[in-house]
């Protein structure tokens, strides 16, 4: 894994964010879906919408190649998980949390 190609934003010759690696990978019934990815904003960049065009330029990547789907990992009420609802999307299954 992580030999697909990392999708970015730049501003002022600087990469402000990223997303990636980008890869499809059949699920154990052979639906082809796009794995999750690594994705960051840098701090003074954020609110400027780089995170939403890079997570549709990702949905975008994704379809192209043939996914049926993509299976997300947020952190609940955390920067993509809002991003993620603000997208239409919803939670499929338990949130576990645990303090070490």
């Amino acid at each position: 894994r992580g030999t697909g190609p990392v999708l970015a934003c730049v501003q002022d010759g600087r990469v402000a964010g990223a997303i990636g690696p980008m890869e499809i990978m059949a699920d154990s019934l052979g639906a082809a879906r796009l794995l999750p990815q690594y994705f960051g904003v840098l701090p003074e960049y954020r609110g400027a919408g780089y995170g939403r065009a890079l997570w549709r330029a990702a949905m975008i990547w994704g379809h192209q190649h043939g996914a049926a789907y993509q299976l997300l990992q947020t952190e609940a009420g955390g920067a993509s998980d809002r991003l993620c609802r603000t997208e239409g999307l919803t939670d499929l299954g338990l949130v576990c949390t645990s303090t070490l």
